[in-house]
């Protein structure tokens, strides 16, 4: 228990301070122990899954901008609204699904005790997204 309540300490906290001062890969980096050879590793897979999952953003983005004309129009087309809102859909679901493929394709390179530390950072990472409920009632 007092393990995990550190893990999260440090999940919440660690990588605040360093964000401040550092990119995002050397933050992950260190909050995870990486080697050299696997911050490269990190940093092809994340320059590929950029490139793999620009034209899907692109797409994404052209159907946003149509589905915002419609709606502005006097008379939106349903058929069309509903039609745009589908192919979003899909899309923002191929775009999860290279995202998920490539997070299993690193945590391949990881070893027992990164990818441990990696499960709990995010598990802590849910966390994060109650804190603001909490704070806005004073209860932090």
């Amino acid at each position: 228990m007092f393990k995990r309540t550190i893990m999260l300490f440090v999940a919440v906290i660690f990588p605040v301070a360093l964000a401040a001062e550092n990119s995002p890969l050397e933050v992950v980096a260190k909050v995870l122990s990486l080697s050299q050879d696997q911050i490269q590793t990190l940093a092809q897979i994340v320059q590929g899954r950029g490139e793999a999952i620009r034209p899907a953003a692109e797409a994404l983005h052209a159907r946003e901008q149509a589905l915002a004309q419609q709606l502005q129009s006097a008379e939106p087309d349903p058929r069309v609204v509903g039609q745009l809102i589908i192919e979003m859909k899909k899309i923002q679901d191929q775009v999860h699904a290279a995202i998920e493929e490539t997070n299993k394709q690193f945590e391949t390179v990881l070893t027992p005790e990164q990818a441990t530390r990696l499960h709990d950072l995010r598990g802590a990472a849910q966390a994060c997204d109650v804190v603001p409920a909490f704070k806005a009632i004073g209860l932090m």
